[in-house]
């Protein structure tokens, strides 16, 4: 069989949506062609199919209708220009807004904020899932980069943010930085797509919400190909049809979700004393010293508020470090224990095992065969 011309317009480029694409071209002849737009000069019709992620940007926009025209059978994997009719295999964005607010609720928050620097149909579905999952009379502030310094300065912390991608995210806790403000224990920080370069590669690591991108192009190439068969009619159908939803990832948590809400401004203090302080040996008077508190009121103030210790508040917050860099399988167990404010690695595989179940090794070898 004659291998088909495809052209894939992924902007900006996403790994994970190449590594999708090409699972499916080593199961059936393809030749790629990889471009943002084409050029006044290039016809569609040169091409036997077109796998894009459609952004709303007039270029984009231009190309797309070309290819319409053309009649070029397409997969689109956004939902960013709705109004156009093309196949669609696009992530559930609505769906990304609701487990976002679901991580935050669990974590006890109620006050709540969206922040994009840009605004399109994406945005809005993830911005209408997050206010919908939320209990009924939340509000919902939108941050605007133009005037962020501005909101923080007048920010009444605890608040739960909700970025509309990782480098959103990266943003807003750039600027949290800037304005004085704890992330996560006075700003909490959630973006989406899971980039580990982006999300991981911070002073203060990023919590994300997956996307399934490459299973989603994947089953995005495959529909294109099927199309290619298709009669024009039917082809016609589908894109009239609503898009084929991939259901969200799980959330990655790290560093700048990685807190409890608390209104009380003591426990607050407390609990981003202990998370900036985690890796030096810390105990409950130390925390009260760095706080001008006598030990006896913290540890009170402790019971009341959280329920627990200042000991296992520490504990907590070293444990669920430990977890998150034994992700990491490139850096040891002993390198893990110092960052995380273990003595020794022994001490570390105690506390982890009596907490887990398990040793760090054995933990870690779990999560390989996730």
């Amino acid at each position: 069989m004659k291998p088909r011309n495809i052209l894939v317009m992924v902007a900006p480029w996403s790994l994970p949506r190449l590594h999708g694409i090409a699972r499916f071209t080593k199961e059936r002849r393809w030749n790629i062609m990889m471009a943002d737009r084409l050029e006044k000069y290039e016809d569609p019709g040169s091409f036997d199919g077109v796998l894009m992620t459609l952004r709303d940007r007039p270029d984009m926009v231009r190309t797309a209708r070309r290819i319409l025209e053309r009649g070029v059978p397409a997969v689109d994997l956004t939902c960013e220009c709705p109004s156009l009719p093309f196949a669609r295999v696009a992530s559930d964005n609505r769906q990304i807004g609701a487990v976002a607010a679901r991580h935050f609720l669990e974590k006890g928050f109620s006050s709540f904020a969206w922040f994009s620097s840009a605004w399109s149909n994406v945005h809005a579905l993830r911005l209408a899932g997050f206010a919908d999952a939320l209990p009924r009379g939340s509000n919902v502030a939108r941050w605007r980069p133009g005037r962020l310094a501005e909101t923080l300065k007048s920010a009444v912390p605890p608040i739960a943010v909700l970025a509309y991608n990782d480098a959103d995210a990266a943003r807003l806790v750039n600027a949290c930085r800037e304005a004085g403000l704890d992330v996560p224990t006075d700003i909490a920080v959630l973006g989406v797509g899971n980039d580990p370069f982006l999300c991981e590669n911070q002073s203060t690591t990023i919590s994300s919400v997956g996307q399934n991108l490459e299973e989603g192009a994947f089953r995005g190439a495959a529909l294109l190909d099927a199309m290619i068969d298709m009669p024009a009619e039917e082809r016609e159908r589908l894109g009239a049809a609503p898009p084929e939803l991939m259901p969200p990832g799980d959330i990655v948590s790290r560093d700048s979700s990685d807190t409890l809400a608390h209104t009380d401004p003591v426990v607050r203090a407390a609990l981003v004393c202990i998370h900036k302080n985690i890796s030096r040996p810390l105990g409950a008077l130390e925390v009260a010293r760095l706080l001008g508190l006598p030990r006896r009121s913290l540890d009170r103030i402790f019971a009341q508020s959280l329920h627990r210790s200042v000991g296992a508040e520490i504990l907590r917050q070293r444990i669920i470090r430990a977890k998150r860099l034994l992700a990491d399988h490139g850096m040891p167990v002993k390198q893990i224990a110092r960052v995380c404010g273990f003595c020794n690695a022994a001490y570390l595989t105690n506390v982890f095992r009596e907490e887990t179940g398990l040793s760090p090794r054995q933990w870690r070898k779990s999560l390989a065969g996730k």
